[in-house]
């Protein structure tokens, strides 16, 4: 087991090398051959964390949601096998030693899907099928002002090198062009509705729960700008129960939060909630905003970007001004004293969420990633 010290060092001596051979590197050469048609195939994904977040829960699901439907999938990651995340017996999870190349170890297989710009070029070097990148968004398409010139150039240089690139909404798309001039195709996230549902049953409460879901060390989720509203409203009298879920311990409050909990107890904490408030600068596609409304909460948004495929001001959402304080409570005090809106919001937004089922969207990734397995690696 590494310290953080050393695993950060490991780390840093990785990238490096990444960087020199990109230097020299060369476009993926594929050779379309249309008569190849696999019904079934094998995918593998490389994986550069395994940790609690929303990227990961989607890779996880893709591989799932991939094997039920008769595929072999390969999980590799210099990273422990994930168990915050119920995965498949029969999804292969490969752990790579910090010590070692982690592309080396992917094995022979239809297709390769890099998820992260690190390893774009690492999966093509190893010449063993054709490459697609799947970009969820982070600070290299939201926030410029944090991404290093160095970054930007190794991150564009990595782009140029694979011919085919997916994502999960129409904003991200568009940064990934306007940044990087990179075309990409959309095929959006998904709620797992088992999970993820509306009771109609609901009891009532004389308090208004409210849900929040963020680490507060995110700092562009701005979670301190609800947590403020929230104090500010109780101050003025209105009876708040607050669930804030979130992957760390907070750093710099005395209130409770649920730390790092299984997807059924976040679905029913949303099922039971009145409202939903997400504050966030950027977005790529916002899940847990979805996610709230199928379990039937009045959700109060930002227009973060990754949210605005689905999401309708005064429709299925109330809009709220970013780094606003102020309109967070407003918008809260609304939804709480109109019921007759907040109900319009929930029910609205029940109705927007039965879009995006899984079957539909693995529907979508199962056709694109057949007519990308036809392509062949060539060698010479």
């Amino acid at each position: 087991m590494y310290s953080s010290e050393e695993l950060k060092k490991l780390k840093q001596k990785e990238f490096e090398k990444r960087e020199k051979r990109l230097e020299n590197s060369i476009p993926q050469k594929l050779k379309y051959q249309k008569e190849l048609k696999k019904d079934k195939l094998h995918i593998t994904y490389v994986m550069t964390w395994t940790g609690v977040c929303g990227g990961t829960k989607i890779i996880l699901e893709h591989a799932n949601r991939l094997t039920e439907r008769g595929h072999k999938i390969t999980l590799i990651s210099h990273d422990a096998k994930p168990t915050w995340f119920p995965i498949k017996p029969n999804v292969e999870f490969i752990e790579v030693p910090w010590s070692e190349v982690l592309c080396k170890s992917i094995p022979k297989c239809d297709l390769i899907v890099a998820t992260y710009w690190r390893e774009i070029y690492e999966c093509i070097e190893q010449k063993i099928a054709p490459v697609i990148y799947f970009e969820q968004g982070d600070f290299h398409l939201f926030d410029m002002q944090a991404l290093e010139e160095r970054t930007y150039k190794y991150i564009k240089k990595q782009l140029e090198n694979v011919q085919f690139v997916y994502t999960v909404s129409s904003f991200a798309k568009e940064k990934i062009k306007t940044i990087y001039n990179k075309d990409s195709k959309v095929i959006p996230n998904a709620v797992d509705k088992k999970i993820f549902y509306h009771n109609k049953n609901k009891r009532k409460h004389k308090n208004t729960y409210i849900t929040i879901i963020g680490a507060q060390q995110s700092e562009f989720k701005h979670i301190n700008d609800i947590l403020e509203a929230i104090k500010i409203l109780r101050k003025e009298g209105y009876r708040i129960n607050l669930n804030w879920i979130t992957p760390v311990k907070p750093e710099k409050t005395r209130l409770k939060a649920i730390i790092n909990p299984p997807q059924i107890e976040i679905a029913n904490s949303l099922r039971k909630s009145d409202i939903y408030v997400c504050a966030s600068m950027y977005e790529s596609f916002c899940l847990p905003v979805l996610e709230a409304m199928t379990c039937g909460a009045a959700v109060i948004t930002t227009n973060n970007g990754g949210n605005a495929d689905f999401v309708k001001d005064y429709e299925n959402a109330l809009n709220i001004q970013k780094e606003n304080i102020n309109d967070i409570c407003e918008k809260i005090k609304l939804l709480i004293n109109n019921t007759k809106l907040r109900n319009k919001i929930a029910k609205n937004g029940i109705e927007t969420s039965k879009r995006y089922s899984w079957d539909k969207v693995i529907d979508e990734i199962e056709e694109y990633y057949k007519e990308v397995s036809k392509y062949k690696v060539c060698k010479d």
